[in-house]
């Protein structure tokens, strides 16, 4: 959730990185599978998919997309019940490509052990699941539910996450065969932690993955984050270095898919 260190912020912050120049903004459709994350049919995810490849050609392992996208509405965040000014959550997104099957990524990304994966990113972690893990990845059920409890060093929040696996419809329909998406909210603002004055109110996610060719996983992560570290959201420096940390999570995950464990 957190994807980002906060000695890192802090260090990255001092030595000048407010100067750099803020992402350039596109139009994508994360925010059409953040709306439709529950409602869409697999057809609809499946096409969503391919399009998404269709931006997706140039990224590589080497060369991973991170740009602004386009802000939510109250419309959208109305799907998930939180309150707040959507305006006010700045859209980040990042495209990643991993050496990882997606087998591998479905068992990291719904893995209860988060804080074993991403050490850095928490003091304590917390997972909950609606239904059966086990049951998800055996395939019995195509969504997964959970609610999440976690502190790190600059927050605690309590988040809701699900996924969902996208039937593999057939070559034509899907020419990468099955995929996943997933949708992660903050239930409610962030609480400091030691009164050290952080600021951290909205938090919306989405992401998708699919095997574009064996072992090589593509991965969209959007996020729109109203936050303040003592740099807010709203700041290139910030923008950066939390689209740099999406890359480097995605590290830590090919990381994880190479250790074997997976």
């Amino acid at each position: 959730m957190s994807r980002i260190s906060w000695a890192l912020l802090l260090l990255a912050l001092a030595s000048g990185c407010a100067s750099e120049a803020a992402p350039e903004k596109i139009t994508d459709f994360s925010k059409w599978l953040w709306r439709n994350y529950h409602s869409a049919t697999d057809e609809q995810l499946a096409n969503a998919v391919v399009q998404l490849n269709g931006t997706a050609t140039a990224v590589t392992a080497e060369k991973p997309l991170k740009v602004l996208i386009s802000r939510l509405s109250a419309a959208d965040i109305a799907v998930v019940g939180t309150q707040g000014d959507a305006s006010l959550a700045v859209g980040m997104l990042a495209v990643t490509e991993l050496g990882c099957t997606l087998k591998q990524v479905d068992a990291i990304h719904t893995s209860p052990a988060q804080n074993t994966l991403h050490a850095k990113a928490y003091t304590t972690y917390k997972r909950t699941f609606v239904q059966s893990r086990d049951d998800y990845l055996a395939r019995k059920i195509s969504r997964l539910d959970w609610d999440t409890e976690l502190t790190s060093d600059y927050a605690s929040e309590k988040l809701r996450g699900s996924t969902r696996v996208i039937a593999d419809l057939g070559k034509v329909l899907s020419p990468f065969g099955a995929a996943m998406v997933s949708r992660t909210f903050l239930k409610e603002p962030a609480a400091q932690v030691e009164g050290n004055g952080v600021k951290w109110p909205q938090d919306y996610q989405v992401e998708a993955y699919y095997e574009r060719s064996p072992g090589r996983v593509i991965h969209l992560f959007a996020v729109w984050r109203q936050a303040d570290f003592g740099f807010s959201t709203e700041t290139s420096a910030l923008q950066n270095i939390m689209l740099n940390g999406f890359v480097d999570w995605d590290k830590e995950v090919e990381a994880a898919c190479k250790s074997g464990k997976f």
